[in-house]
């Protein structure tokens, strides 16, 4: 576990836990009340509180999320969206920080966190509600060393849950149900009217958060990665880059992430020594279904990068995506991303416990093909496999 954090920043995380929005900020009445309805109302006590803040916040949602649709739209089927790039990668893989260097570049935009949370109100919310959620906002991510504010760059999974409820996310917020949700991280046995709702928010969120900028996006959410033929049949002109790390340290980051984000997430008491057969299986799963879908993406359309060569050289790194991917020309944005180092420092991972040989032998056996894939070294577990 890592350390403890100030006082300050303690509280503050407590009353996230207990009272605050958990993935769900800006969810719509009706779609909180239907969601509700198919877990059966079966919300723990330690989160009514969470519940009761959901739903009062909701009641407010429904009825400005119809106005700024009125005065703003947009309306996805006229609103060109350039070319999208996607990060792709596992959860705690490096795509939080490959995302902030490319989102460095001016000519590019990427929703950030108060759009992702509030993705139906934010342009009228903004103004007035951001001002006050700062003061509950912890400074730091529940989950590792980086910095966090509304106006970061943020995955774009939270927004697609509120706008659709498709999203394996919401197995953490309802985990007597998590098999249900999990099958919204492939699609492969959603039906045809379910993968079609996704596509629609996703367009729907791109051509907004697009509208406003008016710069083609660059978007990250790790879920993102199985599921290259949803995103090419929604956007067949985009682009990846995939950053991939040494299983044995996503497996340590990702469980030590679960332990810190479920908590704030969930709306059912979690079991939690299953979690280690979640990271096992979301990570398995994930993978098994990027290198079946890899090949539809178009040559000169995608790019792999090392988390460890990308922490080790970011700047020689991040302008091969450039070459690669031909993006605009990187000396003009050269400037920006060394400025942005230097204000970062030396990217600082958590410091985790070692893996026991019993679980090195599972990873092995499980994630061995993405140890393959990578030339990723194993460990001697001295134990029969």
């Amino acid at each position: 576990m890592s350390p403890p954090a100030p006082s300050e920043t303690n509280l503050k995380v407590t009353l996230v836990r207990l009272l605050g929005p958990g993935c769900l900020a800006g969810i719509r009445c009706g779609d909180w009340w239907n969601l509700l309805a198919a877990n059966r109302f079966r919300v723990d006590a330690r989160y009514w509180g969470k519940a009761l803040h959901l739903s009062l916040v909701s009641a407010i949602t429904s009825p400005l999320a119809c106005l700024e649709q009125s005065l703003y739209g947009p309306r996805p089927e006229s609103t060109p969206v350039g070319q999208p790039l996607f990060v792709l990668g596992s959860w705690r893989s490096g795509t939080t920080h490959l995302h902030n260097l490319l989102c460095q570049d001016e000519r590019f935009s990427a929703p950030d966190l108060y759009q992702t949370m509030y993705p139906l109100t934010y342009r009228l919310s903004r103004p007035w509600l951001e001002k006050i959620l700062k003061f509950t906002l912890p400074r730091k991510r529940f989950m590792d060393n980086v910095e966090q504010s509304f106006t970061e760059p943020a995955e774009d999974e939270m927004a697609l849950a509120i706008l659709c409820g498709k999203s394996n996310m919401l197995g953490w917020a309802f985990p007597r149900r998590e098999e249900y949700y999990e099958r919204y991280l492939t699609f492969e046995q959603a039906t045809a009217e379910e993968r079609k709702q996704f596509q629609d928010a996703l367009r729907f969120f791109v051509c907004k958060v697009g509208q406003g900028s008016g710069r083609p996006l660059i978007l990250k959410s790790p879920n993102h990665t199985a599921r290259i033929r949803l995103l090419l049949e929604t956007f067949p002109d985009a682009r990846f880059v995939h950053i991939h790390r040494h299983p044995y340290d996503v497996y340590r980051s990702f469980m030590h992430m679960s332990s810190q984000v479920i908590p704030v997430w969930a709306l059912q008491n979690y079991d939690f020594s299953r979690v280690e057969e979640m990271v096992l299986r979301l990570y398995r799963t994930l993978y098994e279904s990027y290198f079946a879908q890899r090949e539809l993406i178009p040559p000169g359309r995608l790019h792999e990068v090392s988390y460890e060569r990308l922490v080790q050289s970011p700047r020689t790194e991040v302008e091969a995506i450039y070459e690669a991917l031909k993006l605009p020309d990187f000396a003009e944005m050269r400037p920006r991303l060394e400025a942005y180092l230097q204000r970062s420092g030396s990217y600082r991972t958590n410091r985790h416990r070692e893996i026991p040989a019993e679980t090195r032998c599972r990873l092995h056996r499980e994630w061995g093909f993405c140890f393959d894939a990578w030339g990723y070294p194993r460990e001697d577990a001295d134990l029969n496999t």
